[in-house]
């Protein structure tokens, strides 16, 4: 039997006890040790129905204390995140404590960049930023960053973790690799995806059950037969909310199989971006459908503290968005007491579905660092490409997870099985064809090319201007830009 808890609880000294056991039998040493709450029993043998064996093994930890610890600085754009901070933080410095990561949070990627720009005037730049995947080949031609496949340098592990580029899931792969080979790792991957307040839909006739994702509509024209129903049903609900900005027209050039410039989005090999090509048809179609969609009634265009409110109150039934908002939308129905689902981004049905790009950021590691700061860094970067990093972040924000081995931790959890609605990009951007068109663009004046796109776009749409005569108006003005910085850069192939 096992004596009570109490009884050893007054021994003051240890208890050492051996037992000879029959021949050939192994001897056993009885240890109990007494702690300062409760004993707690690791092992009970029973030995010829008479001898308990309690053993209880005390481990201390054996840390390592350094006297000094190399900084490892991060900037970052997540000033509301709390998953770097609380998560990410203590556990890489908890398995590699001679790294003190130091995270400062941005303001917004331009911001940052900006005030990358300066620390590099002042010699003082973090060791990894965090970019955006519409500024990807201005800080290649900046020369203030290593490639990540030349810090590598042909290594299968950096500090006992392995690199895991190789899983890297197919679009990502595509646009942060030139060749096979990486210069920026993806980190914060996202994908344009429809989410969907399912007990309106239900209401509405649209949905048999608000479990059925599949009613979500997925071609122009479902959203238009929807929509016909949703403002048919409700008073004062709008149907679909998306912005008319340069991210979705790519991703709806690259659904259709065209490219948003020259030169196979400037990855063709042969020559650099020198013009783009989003006053193409087929960029047309989207920008004349987005306007056949205002004049039914059916779109609206409002910014994040408008249709944060509008979702809450059930006032909005399909908001298209990056699929970086699941948590947040999830988080606001399931506080408000409505079933979310999420579709894929709507597409053209008259033309083949080609696939999908994807957006959202990368992080950057500064040349010209100190070998251990470097090594650090580089180790840092193969840290948050582990399953459970990529998993952490993908349950904590939406974003896509990034490597197959992050997405095989969560199907083996159950995660996707409990949790569809955050399945819908990986699916997606899974269906999507591995070809330059989704790849997505690549050139130096690509941000300040992006940022022409929505208050033109919106003209176009609320001033019923001709589509055609105004992207070729607006194709005008992003040449250009194109021009001056390919004579600012010289533009290599």
């Amino acid at each position: 039997m096992l004596y009570p808890k109490k009884f050893w609880n007054l021994l003051s000294l240890i208890v050492l006890g051996l037992f000879t056991l029959a021949a050939c039998q192994p001897q056993t040493v009885v240890e109990v040790v007494e702690v300062e709450k409760e004993v707690v029993v690791t092992e009970v043998v029973e030995v010829e129905k008479e001898v308990v064996v309690i053993e209880e093994i005390e481990v201390e930890k054996e840390v390592l204390v350094y006297e000094y610890r190399t900084p490892i600085i991060y900037w970052h754009t997540w000033k509301s995140s709390t998953w770097l901070p609380d998560v990410v933080e203590p556990a890489f410095e908890e398995a590699f404590p001679q790294y003190d990561l130091q995270l400062r949070a941005m303001p917004g990627y331009n911001d940052a960049y900006d005030l990358y720009t300066l620390a590099q005037g002042q010699g003082d730049p973090p060791a990894i930023l965090q970019g955006t995947s519409s500024n990807t080949q201005a800080p290649r031609d900046s020369g203030w960053f290593k490639p990540l496949h030349e810090a590598i340098d042909g290594r299968t592990e950096i500090n006992g973790l392995p690199v895991r580029l190789d899983e890297i899931v197919g679009p990502a792969a595509g646009f942060f690799s030139i060749d096979g080979k990486f210069h920026e790792m993806p980190f914060n991957a996202s994908t344009p995806i429809i989410f969907a307040n399912m007990d309106m839909l239900v209401e509405a006739g649209v949905a048999a059950d608000v479990n059925d994702f599949d009613a979500i509509p997925e071609t122009w024209a479902e959203v238009e037969a929807a929509c016909a129903l949703i403002v048919a049903t409700f008073d004062e609900v709008d149907c679909i909310n998306f912005g008319a900005g340069g991210w979705y027209m790519e991703n709806m050039l690259a659904s259709q199989g065209a490219f948003l410039a020259n030169n196979q989005n400037g990855r063709g090999g042969e020559a650099c971006v020198t013009e783009v090509l989003f006053n193409s048809e087929e960029g047309v179609a989207w920008i004349e459908w987005i306007n056949s969609i205002d004049d039914s009634g059916y779109w609206v265009d409002y910014g994040r503290a408008e249709y944060d409110i509008k979702w809450a109150n059930s006032q909005l039934a399909l908001h298209m968005t990056s699929s970086a908002a699941a948590r947040g939308r999830v988080d606001i129905g399931e506080g408000n007491d409505f079933t979310v689902g999420a579709g894929r981004m709507m597409y053209n049905q008259d033309v083949p579905y080609v696939g999908n790009t994807i957006g959202g950021g990368m992080l950057l590691l500064t040349d010209g660092l100190d070998p251990e700061v470097e090594e650090g860094a580089l180790t840092f970067l193969m840290f948050m490409l582990q399953p459970e990093q990529v998993a952490g972040w993908h349950q904590s924000t939406g974003y896509v997870p990034v490597t197959q081995s992050g997405v095989e931790l969560l199907e083996s959890q159950g995660w996707f099985e409990e949790n569809p609605t955050f399945s819908v990009a990986s699916e997606q951007l899974a269906n999507s064809a591995n070809v330059p068109e989704t790849s997505g663009a690549i050139f130096g004046s690509f941000g300040n090319v992006y940022r022409l796109f929505s208050p033109s776009f919106k003209d176009i749409i609320y001033n019923d201007l001709d589509a055609q005569e105004e992207l070729d108006r607006l194709k005008a003005e992003a040449d250009l830009l194109i021009e001056e910085y390919n004579l600012l850069v010289p533009c290599e192939s």
